[in-house]
Order: structure tokens, then sequence, then C-alpha cells
């Protein structure tokens, strides 16, 4: 088993990496959760169904209370929040009890802001089931829901007790979820680690497969990553500003298509369309977008998009939370070279989009 320490100014935490769950009871004896602890696990009604199984047997085995939501990013608002908070509170949690998402990133940052606010802030473990919760959102301690057509418009910053990741739940994933976090390996490749890159160009067909050995990889990898940007910087008020490279389109791709475009996907949309702004503002090698191009198509990732409603792609990018004085973006001056907090005009966006994915 794998294992990456988060640093943290206040507490650090630890991330599991292993192939199966069987090292689960380990852990969470390691960190003195016990079978009479009062636990409470949060997941959506797609994870549930697909490891019932697996779900029921922990419940035999620990004092546990399930609750579930309808899956997908309408559910990430603050009505499903107000249910949860009912459920524990009618089922006598307090602040002794142990939350645990189970599921995707949604799943995560709903059960993390829970945490964060129920009664003051009580402890929670996250267990990510998704390829794109596994090597991204699982750490970090973003916590958040939509409000008013902007994405994670209200939250908070919370870590978790520790995080389990196992490439056992990979394997149940249609081919589109698993590629969904693939946008976001590359990401961290584009970002901070050429070799990165390099391995998923030369190793995609075993990638693709899920085969265990690539999985743990890049898996590791990418949280590698991100635990050293966020032990700077945080609450992203500067250098954790590079994770969120493509993140200013995809977040207006999510919205004005009703979310019909995965995070995953938007963000690789949104990584071509930031490269080609940076072929103009930071002087960025073309050769750059034709190699990521060529990746997503080993990938099948998308690397056109037309966006229909342009009011609504507008209005989210315009109140992204990342934005300072205007339109601000994170852009590339080269594979492991990026430049923060740069301000874009619309015309600059508009003519990158036309030169990019539309």
């Amino acid at each position: 088993m794998n294992e990456i320490l988060v640093k943290n100014k206040n507490e650090d935490y630890r991330v599991y990496i292993d192939r199966n769950m069987f090292k689960l009871k380990k852990s969470l004896e390691e960190h003195k959760v016990k079978k009479g602890n009062r636990i409470f696990l949060i997941t959506d009604d797609n994870v549930y169904n697909i490891h019932k199984n697996l779900i029921e047997k922990f419940q035999n085995n620990y004092n546990c209370n399930i609750i579930s939501f309808k899956p997908g990013e309408n559910s990430k608002n603050y009505s499903t929040i107000q249910n949860i908070y009912s459920f524990l509170l009618k089922n006598n949690a307090d602040r002794n009890s142990i939350l645990i998402a189970f599921g995707g990133g949604i799943v995560g940052d709903i059960t993390g802001f829970v945490a964060s606010t129920f009664m003051r802030g009580i402890k929670y473990i996250n267990i990510p089931t998704t390829f794109l919760s596994q090597v991204d959102s699982c750490i970090g301690g973003k916590t958040a829901y939509n409000y008013n057509e902007v994405k994670n418009a209200i939250g908070s910053f919370y870590n978790p007790l520790f995080v389990y990741v196992s490439t056992e739940f990979l394997k149940t994933l249609n081919e589109e979820e698993f590629i969904n976090g693939i946008g976001e390996v590359i990401k961290y490749g584009v970002i901070k680690n050429n070799k990165l890159l390099n391995f998923l160009d030369v190793n995609y067909k075993q990638i693709l497969e899920k085969q265990d050995d690539e999985l743990l990889y890049i898996i590791k990898e990418s949280l590698y990553i991100k635990s050293n940007v966020i032990y700077k910087d945080f609450h992203d008020k500067g250098i954790r500003n590079i994770l969120n490279f493509g993140h200013t389109v995809a977040h207006g791709i999510e919205v004005s298509s009703n979310y019909s475009i995965s995070h995953g996907k938007a963000v690789a949309l949104g990584m071509l369309v930031a490269i080609k702004i940076s072929e103009k503002k930071a002087n960025l090698p073309q050769e750059v977008y034709k190699k990521i191009e060529q990746l997503y198509k080993k990938f099948s990732l998308p690397y056109k998009y037309k966006v229909d409603n342009y009011s609504s792609f507008l209005y989210a990018i315009k109140h992204d939370k990342k934005n300072t004085n205007g339109i601000t973006f994170t852009l590339l001056e080269d594979i492991e070279s990026c430049k923060i907090k740069v301000n874009i005009g619309e015309k600059d966006l508009t003519a990158a989009l036309k030169e990019s994915i539309n």
C-alpha cells in the first residue's frame, strides 16, 4: 500500500492508496475509529446500488447509519445539505460522530461541507470511488456547493481525518466516467510533471485497460503534485492557482451545458482554450497545443466543442471565485511553468475559443 502525507499548517493527514479495501480496517484503527463510534456514511444512489454489498458489510461491522442522494451536479445544492443535517439530528449525531464520504467528487464536497459546519465541525473520512475524485478532489480541503448558477459558490476549507483510495472501484466505472478523470491527470502533467505526460502517452493502452500498476502510478503522482502545491498555499491565494489551469472555461462549459458536459471533459476543453490564450499572452510555443491535442485523441477526450448558450457561459466565467479585477486566468509559459492571475478581456477569450475548441 502506498501512502502520501498531506502536510498543512494545522494538522497533517494521510492518503492510503491500494488495489483493494482490505486495509481499511487497519487504517480506521490507526486513527482510533472504533466499532462503537457513531458513523454516518454519505453516498449517492448510484454508488449505493453498485457497492451495496460492501456498504452493508461495513454497516454490520460498525455502528453506521447510511444516507444517499440523487447523483449528479444538480444535487450539489443547499437542499441536499439540509436533508443531511436533518438526518444527522434525527439519528442523534453529535460532536464525536464521524462522517464517511463514499463516492465521487460531489459526495466528497457535500460531505466535507457538512462535516465542517455541523456542530461547528466534526471528523470525516474520504473514500473516493471515481477516477476524477481519486486523482484530484479527494485532497486539498475544498468543500462547497453550487448556488445561483455559480459552481462552488458557497464553501469552506476543511480537511478529512484520512483518505483511502482503492483502484478496485475504478473497475466498476464505465468508459466515459473513467475518461472523465484523465483530463485532471493531464493537467497535473502540464503544470508540474512532463514525465507524467510522457507516461500517459506511452502507457495509454494499459491505462484504458485499467491495469493496476499504471493506475496506482498516476494516482500517486497526481496527488503528490497537488499535496506539494496546497502545502505552500492552502487557502488558494497564490501559487495554488496553478491547479485551476483550464478551470475558468471549464466552469463556464459545465454551467452553460447544464452539466451535460462532465467536469473532467470540461477541464480538458478549458485547458485547450487556456493554452491558445497562452500562445499570445505568455509566448507559449505552439507545439504544446498539438502535443496535448494528440494526447486527448489517444484517450478519446473531446478537443472540439461549441458553446451554445454564450450568455450563461460568460456569466459563469465572470462570477468565478478566482477573478480579480476582471476575468482571471492561469496561463502556461511552457510545460511545468505557469503564470497565475492574468487578466483576460472578453475579446481575447472569444478569439481563443474560435481558434481552439469551436
